[in-house]
C-alpha cells in the first residue's frame, strides 16, 4: 500500500534537514530556498519501506508568511512529522502547524524533537516534557516523541521505524472510487508540454486515461507519469505524481485545481453550506470575509451562519470542486492565523426556506454523529431518494432503524411517510379548490419523483375522498349541489340558465376571469364546454341528450334534422353537441348519421 508523508513545524527546525537523512534527498528545489536556507514551497522526496514500496515525503514551509503552503501540503499525508527544534522548544509555528493538522484530521501524528547533538539532556527532556503537554493539549491524545539528529544520524532509524509501524495501521477510509489529485504544481517540460504533479487518491490512474481539469472542465488526456522519478504506465494511490497532460496550456490550469477521472464525484460551485468549528482564542464573525483553504486552493468569501451552531454558508467569489465531508481551514484575510476548521455538507444556491430546513435537521441529526453519508441528509432533506447504491441502501436502512424514522421504498425509492403525507394532504388541497386541479398542475409542484406519482394519487383517491373526473382531481363536496359557488360563478350559471337552447358563447360573457371560471365550472360538472366556445349548463345539455336519445337503444341510427327537430336547435348548436356525445361514446358517427352506443 502506498502513502505520502509529511513534515510541519517552526521556521527554521530542522524538517528539510531531517527529510534529507530520512530520504538521502534535499527538498529544497528552488535557488531561492537555497539561499535563504529556508524552504518557501512544497519541497517533495522519498524512501522506501521493508517491502520497497516508496514512501512519498513532503516538505512544507515552517515560516508563518507561507502557511497556505503549509495547508496546500498537507491534506494527502497519512502520518505528519511535526518538527521540534531540541534547542527552541514549542514556538508559535509549532502550536499553529499542529493546529492545522488536527484540523485537517491527518491520521497519526509524530513529533521529532531534531538538533538533539546541540543540547544535553536536561534541555531535551524540558523539551519533550514542553511538546508532550503542548499536543496532548491539541490532539487529546498521546503522540509519539523522538529525539533525532540529522547531523550525526541518531534516532533517524528509529524515527523511521516508528512512521513505518504507524503507515501499517493508516485506516483512513477513501471516499472517491476513481483516482484524482488536486494539482499542487504546474510547468512546461521539453517535449512533455504541460506537466502537472499531485499526489494521487481514490484509484490508479494509467498512461492514456481521461482526466477531467476542474473547476474548469476541460477534458485532456494522460501522455505520460512519473512517479518518484520513474517512468510508469500506472500509478497507485496514495503517491506523489507527475502527469503529463496532452493538449492542455499552463495557463489554463493551475495549483488548486483537480484533475479527476470521474468528474461526477466533484460538485462544481461557489456556494455552500458548510459544518465549521473556531479554533480555541480565535474568532469568526457572522458575515465575515475569510480566506479558504481546501485541497491545494485558497479561496475568498463571506461566511454567514445558520440557526443552528456550528452550521453556516458559504459563498466564495469564484467557482470550486469539492466533495462531501472535503476538510477547508480558514485563514485570516491578508494574514496567516488560522481562524478555524469545516467540511464541506452541501453545494450549490440554497434559499432561506432550503437552509432553515437543513438547520432543523442538523440540530437534529448532526453530520458525523447521526447522519454518516450524504445520502441520509439528503433523504431527509428532499423527502426521497432515488438511484441509490447497494452500500447506500444499507446505510440508509440502518440509520432510519436507529433513528426510529417511518419510510417506504415504492418502486426502488426510498420515501419518508410524512413526505408522502405532505403531498397527499397537498393534493387534497388543491382538489377542493374551485374547479380542482389535474394531474399536471399537481405534478408542477410535487415533491416526489416519478416513480411514486402513480401510488401516491392512488392512495388520496382511494384514503382522502379524492374523485377524479376526466383527468381532474376534485373533492367530493365539488360534486354536490350544494357547493358553494363564487360570485362570478354565480353570474354565469345564471346567465347559461336564462339562454337554455342556444347555450353561451365565451365571447357574450365579459367579466375578467371569465375563461377561469368557466373552466371550474366545467370540472365540477355544472356546465359543458362544446365546440366553438359554446357552453350549456350541464342541466340543460343532460336534458338535450336525453331528448334526442328517448326511445332509441344501442344500434339506432338517426340523422342530423331528426336531432334538430327534437331538440329545436339549429345546425350551429347542433353539429358541436352531437360532437360531444360522441366525445362522451354516447353516440357514434356513421357518415352524416349517428348510432346510439
Amino acid at each position: 500500500m502506498y502513502h505520502i508523508i509529511g513534515t510541519s513545524g517552526h521556521v527554521d527546525h530542522g524538517k528539510t534537514a531531517l527529510i534529507e537523512a530520512l530520504t538521502g534527498i534535499n527538498a529544497d528545489r528552488l535557488p531561492e530556498e537555497k539561499r535563504r536556507g529556508m524552504t518557501i514551497d512544497l519541497g517533495f522526496a522519498h524512501f522506501f519501506d521493508d517491502e520497497g514500496i516508496p514512501v512519498g515525503v513532503i516538505d512544507v514551509p515552517g515560516h508563518e508568511r507561507f502557511i497556505r503552503n503549509m495547508v496546500s501540503g498537507a491534506w494527502s499525508l497519512s502520518v505528519a512529522v511535526l518538527v521540534i527544534a531540541g534547542n527552541e522548544g514549542w514556538m508559535q509555528q509549532s502550536e499553529d502547524h499542529a493546529r492545522v493538522l488536527e484540523a485537517m484530521g491527518i491520521p497519526h501524528i509524530v513529533c521529532a524533537i531534531t538538533k538533539i547533538d546541540l543540547v544535553d539532556t536536561d534541555v531535551l527532556d524540558l523539551a519533550k516534557e514542553m511538546a508532550r503537554e503542548e499536543l496532548t493539549r491539541i490532539f487529546n491524545k498521546d503522540i509519539p516523541i523522538i529525539g533525532v539528529s540529522s547531523i550525526t544520524g541518531e534516532g533517524i532509524e528509529t524515527l523511521k521505524a516508528t512512521i513505518l509501524s504507524l503507515l501499517k495501521q493508516d485506516a483512513r477510509s477513501e471516499r472517491h472510487e476513481s483516482g484524482y489529485l488536486h494539482i499542487d504544481r504546474v510547468f512546461t517540460v521539453k517535449g512533455s508540454g504541460t506537466v502537472v504533479t499531485g499526489s494521487l487518491s481514490g484509484g490508479p490512474i494509467s498512461q492514456g486515461d481521461e482526466l477531467t481539469i476542474l473547476p474548469s472542465g476541460i477534458t485532456t488526456r494522460i501522455r505520460g507519469i512519473q512517479s518518484y522519478h520513474t517512468e510508469v504506465e500506472m500509478a497507485m494511490p496514495t503517491s506523489r505524481v507527475a502527469l503529463s497532460l496532452q493538449g492542455v496550456k499552463t495557463g489554463s490550469v493551475s495549483r488548486g485545481c483537480i484533475a479527476a477521472i470521474d468528474p461526477n464525484e466533484f460538485q462544481v460551485e461557489r456556494e455552500f453550506i458548510i459544518q465549521y468549528e473556531v479554533m480555541e482564542d480565535r474568532k469568526i464573525r457572522n458575515h465575515m470575509e475569510v480566506e479558504l483553504a481546501t485541497g491545494t486552493g485558497h479561496y475568498i468569501g463571506k461566511i454567514h451562519f445558520l440557526r443552528t451552531e456550528g452550521y453556516a454558508r458559504l459563498v466564495l467569489d469564484e467557482a470550486i470542486a469539492v466533495s462531501w465531508l472535503d476538510i477547508c481551514l480558514f485563514i485570516q484575510r491578508g494574514g496567516y492565523h488560522i481562524l478555524g476548521k469545516g467540511r464541506f455538507i452541501w453545494s450549490g444556491e440554497t434559499g432561506k426556506h432550503f437552509r432553515n430546513k437543513f438547520a432543523q435537521i442538523v440540530a437534529s441529526y448532526p453530520i458525523g454523529d447521526c447522519i454518516e453519508d450524504e445520502s441520509a441528509l439528503r433523504l431527509l432533506l428532499n423527502g426521497w431518494l432515488s438511484n441509490t447504491t447497494s452500500r447506500q441502501k444499507r446505510d440508509l436502512k440502518r440509520f432510519l432503524a436507529k433513528e426510529d424514522i417511518s419510510y417506504r421504498i415504492i418502486n426502488e425509492v426510498i420515501i419518508l411517510e410524512n413526505s408522502l403525507q405532505e403531498e397527499a394532504d397537498r393534493l387534497r388541497q388543491m382538489a377542493s379548490r374551485p374547479g380542482g386541479v389535474t394531474r399536471a398542475e399537481f405534478m408542477q409542484g410535487k415533491i416526489v419523483p416519478e416513480e411514486v406519482d402513480a401510488y401516491l394519487i392512488e392512495r388520496a383517491l382511494v384514503t382522502y375522498q379524492v374523485t377524479e373526473r376526466e383527468q381532474v382531481y376534485l373533492t367530493a363536496d365539488q360534486l354536490g349541489g350544494d357547493y358553494e359557488l363564487s360570485k362570478l360563478g354565480k353570474k354565469i350559471m345564471k346567465q347559461l340558465e336564462n339562454t337554455r337552447d342556444r347555450g353561451v358563447q365565451l365571447k357574450e360573457i365579459t367579466d375578467e376571469g371569465a375563461r377561469g371560471e368557466l373552466r371550474n365550472l366545467i370540472r365540477i360538472e355544472k356546465v359543458v364546454p362544446l365546440e366553438g366556445d359554446i357552453y350549456f349548463t350541464r342541466e340543460r345539455f343532460d336534458e338535450i341528450t336525453d331528448s334526442i336519445l328517448k326511445g332509441r337503444k344501442a344500434g339506432d341510427v338517426f340523422s342530423i334534422p331528426e336531432a334538430k327537430d327534437r331538440t329545436g336547435l339549429s345546425r350551429r348548436y347542433i353539429i358541436p353537441l352531437l360532437n360531444k356525445m360522441e366525445e362522451k361514446h354516447m353516440v357514434k358517427r356513421d357518415g352524416d348519421s349517428r348510432v346510439v352506443l
